[in-house]
């Protein structure tokens, strides 16, 4: 900060010295010019008078604006009035009106010559205070412009958040003011980073660890075929449970820390719909009725991705519908909506922008009895991002959840 407000103070005084020398040197000029053309004047004058010119017509041929007056048309002092008499001239100033010159002439009429066209003092006055202040203004934009530059390069780079969660580095060269900032902002960068990586290593580490303890317990499990009592019923139920959790963690890293390669194509959305219904029919659907509105219309996405939101869309419909889902397919000239909808409970408008964040739970209804581990809708908003779409929930129309998917047409 230091160096920054040595470098404005120093600009500021370095453009008033060099601003006041410039512009007096230009409006100071024609002062002097006015005092010789007022000497020029007063000599033309007396030379007329020695010489017995008719000075009003020497001022007509001169280009010298006057008019002609009584003499006592003004109060004029003894001593000015003397003056006049004796044949000399006397200089008036009015701020107004500028500077005149009075004279008798030889008819005993009073010759008031102005000055006023030939010195624009306050028009000069206000020129030079508005060309002042202007250049100063431009002077100081110029030395901002570098400093706003910079500012906004950072803004920028802090606003760019990457798809594993960091922020993008910036490239502030040291000569710049903001150059600490800028180390400041790329040194927590590194710090951020670090801690996203070790995190992501503890989840994958622990997902991993955990697959083998469910594996002897699956097996041991397995062992036990003969035993259906209800106490091995729940304990596989359980595992079966713990397992999709682990799968669901590994697959929402693997989707937090970068951008899989996606491999575009054109989909037919209702193919693509009926697909996964077909897929769930028996083991999520079986008791729900199901309807999809036909459709013809084709996204150009990538199919694995896609279809993986639609599926996750669909189980978490199935969880909470009553009796009724139904996926409907809507076209616009800039995008394209696909809508899976129920007729269960809802989600509360409170829930409604955390329903996408990973291990979210609403309470009541929307629990760990319905299933699932928090992380399913999490993968849906990533699976959009990655589409440059868009996602979000509102109320159906029969009362529960309606989950849309907005994909551009030319992603």
């Amino acid at each position: 900060m230091a160096k920054l407000f040595v470098s404005l103070y120093l600009f500021i005084t370095l453009a008033l010295i060099g601003l006041s020398a410039g512009l007096e040197s230009l409006f100071l000029e024609p002062d002097n010019d006015n005092g010789s053309q007022t000497t020029f004047i007063r000599q033309l004058l007396s030379s007329a008078k020695q010489q017995n010119v008719d000075i009003p017509l020497l001022l007509q041929k001169a280009n010298i604006p006057y008019r002609l007056l009584n003499l006592h048309d003004i109060a004029w002092p003894n001593t000015s009035l003397q003056l006049l008499q004796n044949g000399e001239s006397l200089n008036l100033y009015d701020p107004k009106s500028g500077e005149q010159i009075y004279l008798l002439a030889a008819d005993g009429q009073l010759l008031e010559i102005s000055l006023s066209d030939n010195l624009p003092a306050q028009s000069s006055f206000i020129l030079y205070r508005s060309l002042f202040f202007i250049l100063l203004g431009a002077l100081i934009a110029l030395w901002i412009w570098p400093l706003w530059r910079d500012l906004e390069a950072l803004k920028k780079s802090v606003m760019t958040v990457m798809p594993d969660g960091n922020i993008s580095e910036n490239h502030i060269g040291k000569s710049s003011l903001v150059s600490p900032i800028a180390t400041s902002l790329n040194n927590m960068r590194n710090q951020i980073a670090n801690l996203i990586q070790s995190q992501r290593e503890l989840s994958g580490a622990v997902a991993h660890e955990f697959r083998t303890p469910l594996a002897r317990l699956k097996f041991a499990l397995g062992m036990q075929e003969h035993n259906q009592n209800e106490l091995f019923q729940n304990m596989r139920q359980d595992v079966l449970e713990l397992e999709k959790l682990v799968q669901e963690m590994l697959d929402f890293s693997a989707a937090e820390a970068h951008i899989p390669a996606l491999y575009f194509s054109e989909l037919p959305l209702g193919e693509l719909c009926q697909s996964v219904c077909h897929k769930l029919k028996k083991s999520h659907l079986s008791q729900l009725q199901l309807d999809i509105q036909d459709s013809s219309v084709c996204l150009l996405g990538d199919g694995h991705f896609v279809e993986r939101a639609m599926e996750n869309l669909v189980l978490n419909a199935s969880r909470y519908a009553k009796s009724y889902i139904f996926i409907r397919i809507e076209t616009d000239k800039d995008f394209i909506d696909v809508s899976v909808e129920d007729d269960g409970i809802g989600v509360r408008a409170e829930w409604r922008d955390k329903i996408f964040e990973p291990f979210f739970r609403p309470d009541e209804g929307r629990d760990r009895v319905q299933g699932g581990a928090g992380l399913g809708l999490a993968i849906v908003k990533r699976v959009m991002q990655w589409h440059q779409g868009q996602c979000w929930v509102s109320q159906s129309q029969w009362g529960g959840a309606k989950f849309t998917l907005r994909f551009p047409t030319k992603p």
